[in-house]
């Protein structure tokens, strides 16, 4: 197994806030674009790794800030200067040069990102995320989290939730409807991340306090720090029309619910909100 860890050297993040690309200002009070001004509207969210900082936009991974360096980690952000945004020709492309600084490219990076959007279900909620939602009750803590689960794998978990009322975390997968019609399979999923969250529950909660005071010393947002962590990985399903859920997917419900899964449903995932999904998948009451 893996090791979990949220930990990073203060140091690297004081050096990540002065960088250009994370925080730039037009004047005193204007941010420039940058990551931490998409943070705070909801379209990039960062996480912290074990010794360093990712950055993804519209579900993608898109830079690395290890040892006091930025590292491209989607093709999105290899772009021509210029402010062409769209498919280029090869002949356009034989007179193109490519930019030399990834805070030059910001603009059309992202727009590759949302042309080249794969994960949508997750990105649709950054808007909920901690520094898009501060002040709020319930808001997602973080994304794509590798809970001691080995990387070569590539099995990690698409959220996880906290209410703040409690300081309790919510672990939480999000299926696109098309992908839930192997039912053993997701229960063997969800039984895995169940039984990894038992074995670490003690670091999990270490490691997200000491991870809500690394975004508060990135950020300037207060974050509160977690107490306890809920069993079960919640699973939420989204993608499907009147006819899908009145038919097949009440029965994958039904039969996932049956095994003791917490399980909720939603045509369109832009449509629910963290407190909505915390309770529904928690077992708590409106």
């Amino acid at each position: 197994m893996e090791k979990f860890s949220k930990s990073i050297d203060r140091n690297i993040i004081e050096k990540l806030r002065g960088e250009p690309l994370f925080q730039s200002w037009l004047d005193e009070e204007t941010l420039a674009d940058c990551l931490l001004e998409d943070m705070l509207k909801g379209e990039v969210f960062a996480t912290v790794r074990d010794g360093y900082v990712e950055f993804y936009c519209h579900g993608q991974p898109l830079y690395l800030y290890w040892g006091g360096v930025f590292y491209a980690v989607s093709t999105c952000v290899f772009v021509p200067q210029g402010d062409k945004h769209g498919y280029v020709t090869e002949t356009e492309l034989a007179g193109m040069k490519q930019h030399m600084r990834f805070q030059d490219a910001w603009e059309q990076t992202k727009w590759l990102c949302y042309c080249w959007a794969v994960n949508i279900g997750v990105c649709a909620l950054y808007k909920y995320s901690f520094a898009a939602h501060p002040c709020a009750w319930y808001f997602v803590l973080d994304v794509e989290i590798f809970l001691g689960m080995s990387l070569s794998t590539c099995e990690k978990i698409d959220l996880l939730l906290m209410d703040a009322h409690t300081g309790k975390l919510l672990f939480c997968e999000t299926m696109i409807y098309a992908d839930t019609q192997d039912v053993k399979r997701i229960a063997g999923q969800l039984e895995r991340y169940r039984d990894r969250i038992a074995e670490q529950r003690e670091v999990i909660i270490e490691q997200y306090g000491e991870y809500t005071q690394t975004m508060a010393a990135l950020t300037g947002i207060e974050i509160p720090a977690p107490t306890g962590v809920c069993d079960d990985c919640g699973l939420l399903i989204y993608g499907f029309d009147e006819d899908q859920k009145n038919g097949r997917l009440r029965k994958i419900m039904d039969s996932l619910k049956k095994m003791g899964w917490p399980v909720y449903a939603v045509e369109d995932i832009t449509q629910v909100d963290p407190e909505t999904l915390f309770k529904a998948l928690a077992g708590e009451k409106g």
